[in-house]
């Protein structure tokens, strides 16, 4: 709605003329909105950049062990005549190959890394302990090493993601984990030898990691902060 510029009575609009006066209306451009255009959110398209940098980098890879794998099947056949040494190899290339794509982190969660090499690792050694015509060692020897790291590497990730801000405490469980696994080992592999479970290197070693495990939270907890911050610089935390 316009206005007469002269007696100020309304104006219809498109009118050139005062009703009143007939004084004309000057023509005055509508004010156009301006259309905002907000800030896109920023996004981070470095992780999917890396993500194809390292599918290329596994292809490439694959294709080289795969050339191998070949190699070593056909170099097998023609020296012995039938599959002896390329079980082994060849089965051991594929599981490299695994490794490898877990180790490029496809899948960035520190639960799948240590699930997926667990059982990676456990296939390998099934797989060249089934090779050699039954299975010797790997019930008794290669399950429990590897189920033993397993569940403390569990633990130990969760305990660096919910402690990492209190680095006394999470060196103590560290040592008090890497303590339980020397009584897995050592249980193992006289389990396995032996026919029965004897410790006996597993105390030398553990109950000192242990102990200090301990004094790790008992300086946490009731140590001056002075002191503190000066077994940090010893343990480099």
């Amino acid at each position: 709605m316009a206005y007469c510029p002269k007696c100020g009575v309304k104006v219809d609009h498109g009118g050139k003329d005062c009703p009143l006066c007939d004084f004309p209306i000057p023509v005055v451009e509508e004010e156009v909105e301006e259309q905002t255009h907000p800030f896109p959110t920023p996004e981070n398209v470095y992780p999917k950049e890396f993500k194809v940098i390292k599918k290329r980098i596994f292809k490439n890879i694959a294709v080289f062990l795969l050339l191998a794998v070949v190699v070593m099947y056909f170099q097998n056949i023609l020296l012995q005549g039938t599959l002896t040494w390329a079980r082994y190899s060849v089965a051991a290339t594929f599981f490299l190959l695994a490794y490898i794509a877990v180790f490029l982190n496809f899948i960035p969660n520190p639960y799948f890394f240590v699930t997926a090499s667990a059982l990676i690792t456990l296939g390998f050694l099934f797989t060249m302990d089934w090779i050699g015509g039954e299975l010797n060692w790997f019930w008794s020897l290669g399950l429990p090493l590897v189920a033993g790291i397993f569940l403390l590497s569990l633990i130990g990730v969760f305990a660096y993601r919910h402690l990492k801000r209190k680095p006394l405490i999470l060196a103590g469980v560290f040592m008090m984990l890497a303590g339980l696994y020397f009584i897995v080992v050592e249980g193992a592999v006289t389990g396995y030898f032996f026919g029965k479970i004897h410790l006996f290197w597993s105390y030398i070693g553990g109950i000192p990691l242990s102990a200090l495990g301990l004094s790790m939270l008992y300086f946490h907890y009731y140590f001056p902060q002075s002191m503190k911050e000066q077994i940090k610089r010893r343990f480099h935390t």
